[in-house]
């Protein structure tokens, strides 16, 4: 496949908002690899599912991110919503992953799994370079199609 394809919709977000919020997941992502911990992980699950399910208004994230996105150096460009909540299901996905991993002793196993999600926060945040849309292009439409 030599095109990659991203999900779209209406919605619009600030990119400052989502590198942001992708530079603060790196972050715990990062304390999590170093220092293990069910909390760190469980906020990761809860933010990745409010922004991934339609309830941006309880992820702390999203709500921080919005609040200081005068005060953020990256441009402002307002881009496509839909591959940033494909993303955060990714997230939901790897941290639900995680945590399940942690509770059942398998901490190199969950510690492996945040060092994955912690390439992709740090891609967007670095690049603004969306795995998502690469997962997106190369597993979910050729099995499920453009819907």
């Amino acid at each position: 496949m030599n095109t990659i394809i991203c999900p779209i919709s209406d919605e619009k977000i600030n990119e400052k908002v989502a590198r942001f919020i992708a530079l603060i997941t790196f972050l715990i992502a990062l304390v999590f690899i170093y220092m293990p911990n069910i909390l760190l992980v469980a906020f990761l699950v809860f933010d990745f599912y409010s922004r991934g399910f339609g309830r941006s208004r309880f992820s702390i994230l999203a709500i921080s991110a919005s609040g200081l996105k005068d005060y953020i150096p990256f441009r402002s460009k307002v881009i496509d919503k839909a591959p940033k909540i494909f993303a955060a299901r990714i997230g939901f996905i790897l941290s639900l992953l995680a945590a399940l991993l942690l509770l059942s002793n398998a901490v190199l196993a969950s510690q492996i799994t945040i060092v994955v999600l912690a390439i992709f926060a740090f891609l967007e945040w670095a690049a603004g370079f969306c795995m998502g849309c690469y997962i997106y292009s190369w597993i979910i439409l050729p099995y499920f199609g453009k819907r």
